[in-house]
């Protein structure tokens, strides 16, 4: 699992995750769509023609609001939030559902500070790691 999809499922390093198959998810509406600032710097042109338009053409790919994905295409990685979607918070962009991209690109700032640098990017401290993870982290995720 990658760094972004453990982002998007508020998940770490270690942490145990049950998958369940999502029954009858709607085909999309309309999705909103918008890059992060920092991701598009020096990249010109349609967004949506050059990235969004390949990723989802014929894909089906489920998207939820508020998570991040990355689409490499031209010659660069484009990071991407789901603004909104409709109808619901999950659903399916398929070949018909609007790919809506108006608005400001959005701030990485903006985005939870806490997805800066974590215990899965410090490496060679393993003992000092699960010492801190005893003492301090575990007693307040499970009191």
């Amino acid at each position: 699992m990658n760094k972004t999809v453990r982002r998007n499922l508020r998940v770490r390093l270690g942490d145990v995750i049950t998958i369940q198959a999502a029954p009858d998810l709607p085909n999309g509406n309309r999705v909103h769509i918008l890059p992060i600032d920092d991701s598009i710097e020096g990249v010109t042109g349609n967004l949506t023609q050059t990235y969004l338009i390949p990723y989802f053409k014929d894909a089906y790919r489920p998207i939820t609001k508020g998570d991040t994905f990355i689409v490499r295409g031209g010659f660069k990685a484009i990071e991407f939030k789901v603004v909104e979607t409709d109808p619901g918070e999950h659903c399916i962009v398929a070949p018909n559902t609007l790919i809506f991209d108006e608005g400001e690109p959005i701030k990485r700032e903006d985005e939870d500070s806490a997805d800066g640098v974590g215990y899965d990017d410090i490496g060679g401290c393993k003992p000092a790691l699960a010492k801190i993870r005893e003492m301090v982290e575990l007693p307040l995720r499970h009191p």
